[in-house]
């Protein structure tokens, strides 16, 4: 399968859990390519990939926001149309639940249908959900 991961990061600890993400889906077989939109000039063409993997930390005050590069980013993103995508955030306290909510909407404004999502806080976690996902493939 043929796999994107789009994330935006400022922190290692985030950095990890998408590294763990990344690693775990090519230890499967996976293709697999990775962006961290903070270091990204401009959206790839997602034409080509089966599953896009998007990722963030919960934002704001109250939590319920994504980082704004990811959200400009996606909105740039061309060839969502019918891709299935995967969500994970790092949560917060409060507004974890409505932040996912926001990616996945996003998403769904491209075409994207969002099979799976998750908070994920830990490296263990991060393995978890991308094993889980990564077992998918026959159903893509």
């Amino acid at each position: 399968m043929r796999i994107m991961l789009i994330y935006s990061s400022r922190s290692k600890k985030f950095d990890r859990i998408a590294g763990a993400i990344f690693t775990t889906l090519q230890n499967q077989g996976h293709q697999i390519q990775k962006v961290k939109t903070e270091e990204s000039t401009r959206p790839p063409g997602l034409y080509q990939y089966d599953l896009i993997f998007v990722g963030s930390p919960v934002e704001g005050f109250w939590g319920g926001k994504f980082s704004d590069n990811l959200d400009s980013f996606i909105k740039k993103c061309s060839g969502l149309q019918g891709k299935k995508s995967a969500v994970f955030v790092y949560p917060k306290a409060i507004g974890t639940g409505k932040a996912m909510k926001r990616i996945m909407h996003r998403l769904e404004e491209k075409g994207s249908i969002v099979i799976d999502f998750r908070s994920v806080k830990n490296k263990t976690e991060a393995e978890a959900f991308a094993t889980k996902l990564g077992k998918k493939k026959e159903t893509f």
